[in-house]
């Protein structure tokens, strides 16, 4: 079970309790703050520590295994205050006590079980799937899952803070809300859960298979009903690879940014759409949300292959064949299911004149294209067809929609959305700051305000970096907080 290196080692555990149609699990809500997978639902779980790996666990030679049992073991009791796979009944004080001292740094799981003189059998926990996070995900995890029943007289609850919440759900019951666009969750609970509406009888032999059966016969990432995720490689701004394609509907889907014309990437869409197909969901628009060749590289291919029409902003037509020009307020209409589908149009410019932005307003979700990073870093704003001033006016607006979940082209989809945009915006408005202290009244070069503005950004971003600086002179001028003299800036003359 030897990880590949690309991936941080992480463990997680399904709590489960009752059986047959009481079977129940206790899953969490992340909390907003938390940089992966904000306001989804999860099992609790979390990264390896080094302390995890040092835990005897009796019959486990690999390393990563013993370690990630005692990882799940940990997180259980952190997060929800069970202890799993201790010998006999434990005191609730102790229990609380322990759980606190491992909160507060002041102990390990090992130094906690020999203050408390309990028996711990991490290899009793029951392995139920080995999950790697997708390539479009900026961080990666190479996570163990692993079952366990809540001890007797224990009970799970949640401290907030990393966590928001947490709940005992029958697993039909959860996947029901979820297919109602209740609740977003990524494809090890999606599987986990199945596996358990599915019956006891296996159970285990099923867990184990959940990686298998989401990639049979094509990978589905489906973080929510009706929204299913295709990354295609692609060579988009560093440091991402690959731009997410979104199938977004249930009988009529809208196919958008299919951003990569290679054949081997075309098939690897195409079988998606035709796995779709057969569940009586078919390709029937597809949104272009601006002119880069990362979103676009498909759209002839997918045109020709399901017929269908091809949407995108007015000055976008000046690039490429549309059959649909939108503009900001029009409605996209889907045939409904479950579930209402329709999408309105939103004129979001900044990164570059011809952005839009689909709203799902049921849902209160918003993909974005390239108006947010699903992850760490920020948008390149390259003037003149980027600007700054109405990239962040795009920002306050979609802000006040007051968004839940976001689905942008590059990186991971994200709960907390209002939150995550009002940080890109607090961030951009740092970085101005950072460009007005830099400016003095003798002119200088972009070449030199680079490294006083862009110092915490890594040099071979750099140029990338000076088309963003640029930007925020260029806005700065039209305030009358900044001037060109010659091939420099300054500060303006008081």
């Amino acid at each position: 079970m030897t990880p590949a290196k690309t991936f941080r080692d992480a463990a997680c555990v399904v709590l489960v309790r009752g059986h047959g149609r009481e079977l129940e699990t206790f899953w969490v809500r992340r909390g907003d703050a938390v940089p992966s997978q904000p306001g989804f639902m999860a099992f609790p779980g979390g990264k390896v520590d080094a302390a995890d790996g040092e835990f005897p666990v009796a019959g486990v030679s690999d390393e990563f295994e013993r370690a990630a049992r005692v990882c799940a073991t940990r997180e259980a009791l952190e997060e929800t205050g069970v202890l799993v796979g201790v010998d006999g009944a434990v005191d609730a004080s102790e229990l609380a006590a322990a759980r606190a001292a491992l909160l507060d740094g002041r102990g390990t799981l090992a130094s906690v079980v020999r203050e408390h003189g309990w028996q711990l059998h991490p290899e009793s926990l029951t392995f139920a799937g080995r999950w790697q996070t997708p390539v479009f995900a900026a961080m990666r995890f190479d996570t163990l899952f692993f079952v366990s029943r809540v001890p007797d007289g224990q009970a799970p609850t949640v401290i907030p803070g990393e966590l928001a919440s947490g709940e005992w759900v029958k697993p039909l019951e959860a996947l029901d809300r979820w297919r109602h666009g209740e609740l977003t969750f990524v494809a090890p609970i999606l599987w986990t859960l199945i596996a358990l509406a599915e019956g006891e009888e296996d159970l285990a032999a099923r867990l184990a298979q959940g990686p298998e059966r989401a990639a049979t016969p094509v990978r589905r990432i489906e973080m929510q009903w009706g929204v299913v995720l295709h990354a295609m490689p692609t060579k988009p701004l560093p440091p991402a690879l690959y731009t997410n394609a979104y199938l977004i509907g249930e009988s009529e889907m809208a196919l958008v940014d299919p951003g990569s014309g290679e054949p081997d990437h075309l098939r690897e869409l195409f079988a998606l759409t035709d796995h779709l197909a057969s569940e009586g969901r078919r390709v029937t628009m597809i949104v272009v949300t601006h002119h880069h060749p990362d979103h676009t590289g498909g759209v002839a291919a997918c045109r020709e292959r399901f017929g269908a029409r091809v949407v995108g902003h007015r000055l976008l037509a000046e690039r490429m064949k549309l059959d649909v020009v939108v503009k900001d307020g029009d409605v996209l209409p889907l045939a409904p299911g479950l579930n209402d589908w329709t999408l309105r149009v939103l004129e979001t410019p900044g990164h570059t004149r011809d952005s839009i932005s689909l709203w799902q307003p049921r849902r209160r979700a918003l993909f974005c294209g390239d108006l947010l990073p699903g992850g760490p870093g920020t948008v390149v704003i390259d003037p003149p067809d980027g600007d700054m001033r109405a990239y962040l006016a795009s920002l306050e607006r979609c802000a006040a929609l007051e968004p839940v979940t976001l689905f942008p082209a590059h990186g991971s989809p994200s709960g907390a959305a209002v939150r995550r945009i009002r940080a890109l915006i607090a961030h951009r408005l740092e970085r101005e700051n950072k460009v007005l202290a830099a400016l003095d009244v003798g002119p200088r070069p972009l070449e030199d305000l680079v490294p006083r503005v862009y110092a915490d950004t890594p040099r071979e971003l750099w140029g990338w970096a000076e088309r963003s600086l640029l930007a925020h002179l260029e806005k700065l001028e039209r305030e009358g907080r900044a001037e060109r003299a010659g091939e420099g800036w300054r500060a303006p003359a008081r």
